[in-house]
C-alpha cells in the first residue's frame, strides 16, 4: 500500500459499509436454524450460506472503528472520547440489556423471575449474555479501552508498525492455530502476539485499509483472497459438518483465517467500490439517511424478530423469512427509533 495523496478523502463508504454491517447481522440473527444441524435438510444448506455470506459483519464493523477512531485526538482529548462511547454505546447496552432481561421473563417466558439475582445481572452484563445477541458488546468496550494506545502511535510511524503488528498477528495469532487445527497436530503452540490479540487486529486493519492508496493489483489479491475466504467457510464448514453429523467450527470464528480473509476483501471492497455507489445521488441520500438507524438496528432487531416469530407463528426454517425479514426490521427500526428520538430524554437509549 502507497500512502493516500489525499489524507481528507471522502469516506462516505463507512456509511455504507455500517449500514450493510447492520442489515447483514439481521441476516445471521434471522439465520438461526444453521445452528440447528441437519445434513439432509434443504434449510440447512442454504443456512450455511446465508451464515457464510454475511459473516463480515461484525469484523467490518470494528474496522469501521479503527478507521474512524484512531484520530479522535485531533478532533477532542480522552475524557470526550470516552464520555462519546459512554453516552452513544454503554448507556443503550445497559438499558437494553435490562429490557431485553424483562422481555424474557414477561414475554418470551424463557426466565423466570427466580432465576435472577444480582450475581445472574452483573454476569449477564459483562459477558453480554443478559441477551444473547449483544455479546459483541464486551469485545466492543475492549477495543474502545484500547483504542487510545494505537491512537498514541505517531501518524508517520502508523503505516509500518501497524503493518507489521497485524502481518505478525495473522501469522501466529491466527494462521498457524488454524493450520494446526484443521491437520488436527496437537503441539504446545503458545506464540501469539498479545497487542493485536482478539478483535485489536481489525482496529489496526481497518486503520491501514482506509488511510492508505491500495494499488489495484493488491486490491485484486485481496478480492481472491476474500473469495477464497468464503469458500473455505461456507465449502469447508458444510464438508467437515456433514461427515461429522454436527456443527464443525474449524473454519468459523471470527479471527480466523477465512473470516480474516474474507473480512478484508469485502472492507476494500467497500471503500473502492462504494465510493463510487455513494456518488450516485438516490443511493447516496438512501444509505446517508438509513445509516443514522443502524446502530438502532444492532440494538432493537433482536426483540423485533422475536415478536414477528411469535405473534405471526413464522416458521424460523423458511427461506423467505430468512431472505426478507431483515428489510422489514430495517423499516420497523426507522419507524420506531424516529418515533422514540422525537421525546428527548429518549434519545441516549437510541443514539
Amino acid at each position: 500500500m502507497e500512502k493516500s495523496k489525499v489524507q481528507n478523502q471522502n469516506i462516505n463508504y463507512i456509511s455504507l459499509a455500517s449500514l450493510i454491517s447492520a442489515i447483514a447481522v439481521v441476516f445471521l440473527h434471522s439465520n438461526g436454524v444453521f445452528w440447528n444441524f441437519n445434513a439432509t435438510a434443504g434449510y440447512w444448506k442454504s443456512a450455511n450460506i446465508i451464515e457464510s455470506v454475511f459473516y463480515f459483519a461484525v469484523p467490518v464493523f470494528f474496522m469501521i472503528s479503527g478507521a474512524t477512531l484512531l484520530d479522535f485526538n485531533k478532533r477532542y482529548n480522552l475524557k470526550v472520547y470516552f464520555s462519546k462511547r459512554i453516552h452513544k454505546t454503554v448507556i443503550p447496552y445497559v438499558f437494553w440489556s435490562f429490557i431485553g432481561l424483562a422481555f424474557q421473563i414477561i414475554y418470551l417466558k424463557n426466565i423466570k423471575i427466580t432465576e435472577v439475582s444480582v450475581a445472574y445481572l452483573a454476569n449477564g452484563l459483562l459477558s453480554g449474555k443478559l441477551v444473547d445477541i449483544y455479546w459483541f458488546f464486551i469485545p466492543l468496550f475492549c477495543l474502545y479501552l484500547s483504542i487510545p494506545l494505537f491512537a498514541a502511535v505517531p501518524k508517520e510511524k502508523r503505516k509500518g508498525i501497524f503493518t507489521y503488528l497485524t502481518a505478525g498477528t495473522f501469522i501466529l495469532n491466527c494462521f498457524i492455530p488454524f493450520l494446526l487445527n484443521l491437520f488436527k497436530i496437537h503441539i504446545n503452540y503458545s506464540l501469539s502476539i498479545g497487542v493485536g490479540s482478539g478483535y485489536l487486529i481489525y482496529i489496526m486493519l481497518g486503520y491501514l485499509l482506509s488511510k492508505y492508496d491500495i494499488s489495484k493489483s493488491v486490491r485484486y489479491l485481496l478480492y481472491l483472497l476474500a473469495v477464497l475466504g468464503l469458500v473455505m467457510h461456507m465449502a469447508g464448514t458444510y464438508i467437515l459438518s456433514v461427515n461429522s453429523g454436527k456443527i464443525i467450527d474449524t473454519f468459523k470464528g471470527y479471527v480466523n483465517v477465512p473470516c480474516v480473509l474474507y473480512s478484508v476483501g469485502i472492507f476494500v471492497l467497500f471503500r473502492y467500490s462504494g465510493e463510487k455507489i455513494m456518488k450516485i445521488n438516490i443511493v447516496g441520500k438512501v444509505v446517508n439517511f438509513l445509516s443514522k438507524y443502524t446502530f438502532s438496528m444492532y440494538l432493537i432487531h433482536w426483540y423485533i424478530l422475536q415478536i414477528m416469530i411469535k405473534e405471526l407463528a413464522i416458521n424460523t426454517k423458511s427461506i423467505y423469512y430468512r431472505a426478507f425479514s431483515p428489510f422489514a426490521v430495517l423499516i420497523i427500526t426507522v419507524l420506531f427509533t424516529s418515533l422514540i428520538r422525537k421525546v428527548p430524554i429518549l434519545r441516549k437509549i437510541l443514539p
